[in-house]
């Protein structure tokens, strides 16, 4: 089965989501930035699995942390995200979902 994950990176937490290949959200939670919470919710996914989140700065360390456990990062640039662009509701949670949809392009 393929999967997706997205992230909504903040300065003390961020939101993940995982999302299978029919856009069906398995995972959607609110973790500490962090090694060991993100892994927490996404380290048992298989190597290659895409994971988007948005191009902003501060957000390298989460880069080396997925390139190192395996993942394939891809950076989103906000403003071209049509679905966080578009959004009427501007929250972490209802968002996320939507990276991960842009890494699953």
């Amino acid at each position: 089965m393929s999967v997706y994950v997205g992230i909504d990176v903040h300065r003390k937490r961020s939101q993940l989501a995982v999302i299978d290949a029919r856009g069906e959200v398995l995972v959607n939670r609110n973790v500490p930035n962090g090694v060991e919470p993100i892994l927490s919710v996404i380290g048992g996914l298989p190597p290659g699995t895409p994971a988007a989140f948005g191009a902003a700065f501060g957000t390298g360390w989460l880069a080396g942390l997925l390139e190192d456990y395996g993942f394939t990062p891809h950076l989103v640039h906000s403003l071209r995200c049509k679905a966080i662009a578009s959004a009427r509701l501007k929250n972490d949670k209802g968002r996320c979902r939507d990276p991960g949809a842009a890494a699953a392009r």
